[in-house]
């Protein structure tokens, strides 16, 4: 047999482990949309002295602006529990990008 430097073999099983490892789950629409949409909502949900009505009046807003319903949302998110390092990530940046859109952010 002959001999192989242990630096190939490494690298070669290196590889192979990335190679079986499966592809993120298509969740229907880009990762940063996907966060954009959540902070958004988030703000929403976190306005304070806003009754019942208008608050879903602006997530509805939001939905339109998006192209997107609850029904996909949490169709994403159920996508998302198969994936907890990736979905770990999305709510960081979601919590973020909700910091940077509250009102009196950045002044």
């Amino acid at each position: 047999m002959p001999h192989r430097p242990r630096p190939v073999i490494a690298l070669l099983a290196a590889l192979a482990a990335a190679a079986c490892k499966p592809a993120p789950a298509d969740l229907g629409m880009s990762d940063s949309a996907y966060v954009q949409v959540m902070a958004e909502l988030r703000v929403v949900a976190d306005q304070p002295n806003v009754d019942k009505g208008l608050r879903a009046q602006r997530r509805a807003a939001v939905f339109r602006k998006h192209g997107v319903d609850a029904a996909r949302l949490e169709r994403i998110a159920a996508e998302l529990e198969r994936e907890p390092q990736r979905a770990a990530d999305l709510w960081r940046r979601i919590d973020d990008k909700a910091a940077t859109l509250r009102p009196g952010a950045g002044s």
